[in-house]
C-alpha cells in the first residue's frame, strides 16, 4: 500500500508495450492489495480469492519483464536522458509490484535489473533534480521503517492483523507528509486512470480507522462482497472496463441488479 502509488508509472515511455500491460497490472495489483486486506479485516473471503488476484498479476508482468531488457531499444524515439528518466521510472514501479508479490511469496527480492543499477529493492520512485538522491535515501529509509514497525507489532502481540491493517499506514507524522508530497502526482493519476473511488480506499488508509468514510463494521458487506466477487469479474473484460466495474462496487447501492456486473463498461 505504501508504494503502491508508484505502480502508476509502470508504463511509462513511448513504447506499445507500455501500453499493453500498464492498466492490467495496476487493474490486478490493486485488486491483490484490495483482497489480501480484505483477508486480514473480515472473515468470510473465499480460500481462492487471492490466488486468483496473484495469478492474474503474474500474467501482464511476466510479458513486461521479458521486454524491459530491451527497454532503450523500443523507446530510441528522444533523448537518451528522455529514455534513461523513463526507464528509470518503470523499474521503480517494478519493484513496488515486488514489493506486492513478497506478500505472495514472503520474501523481498530484488530485481534482475538491479544488478545493473545498484539501486535498493525498496527504490520504489525514482526522484529527480538537485534533491532528488536525498528524497530517495529518505523515502528508502521510510518504508523500512514503517516495514520495522510493523514487524515488531506483530512478535510482540501488540496489535492482531485486523488491527494493523486498519491503524496508520505510516509510522511518524513525518513518513506520512513525505508519501504526500512525494506520491501527489501519482495518486492523481491512480484516481484519474483506476477510479474515484478506488484511490479514496487507499487514500483512506494513510490515517486508518474508516472503511469507505465509515466504521468498519459498516462496511464490512461491502467489503467481503467486492472482495469474494468471481474471476470472471475481474478476468473477463478489458482492464478499463473492470477498473470501472471495481469502482462502482465501492460506492454503488448494493440492491442494483447492476452491482458487480460482469458486463458494464466505461462509456
Amino acid at each position: 500500500m505504501r508504494a503502491f502509488p508508484s505502480v502508476a508509472h509502470i508504463g511509462d515511455g513511448p513504447w506499445a508495450l507500455g501500453d499493453q500491460i500498464d492498466l492490467p497490472i495496476r487493474l490486478h495489483a490493486v485488486r491483490a492489495i484490495f483482497v489480501t486486506w480484505s483477508e486480514f479485516v473480515f472473515d468470510g473471503l473465499r480460500h481462492e480469492a487471492r490466488r486468483e488476484a496473484f495469478t492474474a498479476l503474474a500474467r501482464p508482468t511476466a510479458i513486461l519483464d521479458d521486454g524491459l531488457p530491451n527497454y532503450y531499444e523500443l523507446n530510441i524515439i528522444g533523448s537518451d536522458y528522455a529514455v534513461g528518466a523513463s526507464q528509470n521510472k518503470v523499474e521503480a514501479a517494478r519493484r513496488a509490484i515486488g514489493l506486492l508479490e513478497a506478500v505472495d511469496s514472503l520474501e523481498f527480492r530484488d530485481a534482475a535489473f538491479d544488478d545493473i543499477r545498484y539501486d535498493d529493492f525498496l527504490d520504489t520512485i525514482k526522484c529527480f533534480g538537485p534533491s532528488g538522491y536525498d528524497e530517495q535515501n529518505r523515502w528508502r529509509a521510510a518504508q523500512r521503517d514503517a516495514i520495522a514497525l510493523d514487524c515488531a507489532i506483530l512478535q510482540n502481540g501488540r496489535l492482531t492483523t485486523r488491527d494493523l491493517a486498519l491503524a496508520p499506514l505510516w509510522p511518524n507524522p513525518e513518513c506520512a507528509a513525505l508519501e504526500t508530497n512525494l506520491m501527489a502526482a501519482k495518486k492523481t493519476m491512480n484516481r484519474r486512470e483506476l477510479g474515484e473511488h478506488i484511490e479514496n480506499w487507499l487514500e483512506e488508509r494513510k490515517d486508518g480507522a474508516l472503511i469507505l468514510n465509515m466504521p468498519a463494521e459498516q462496511a464490512r458487506e461491502r467489503i467481503v462482497r467486492t472482495a469474494n466477487l468471481p474471476r470472471s469479474f475481474w478476468e473477463s473484460r478489458s482492464a478499463a472496463d473492470t477498473l470501472y466495474a471495481f469502482d462502482y462496487c465501492l460506492y454503488g447501492d448494493l440492491g442494483n441488479p447492476s452491482w458487480g456486473s460482469e458486463t458494464s463498461r466505461r462509456i
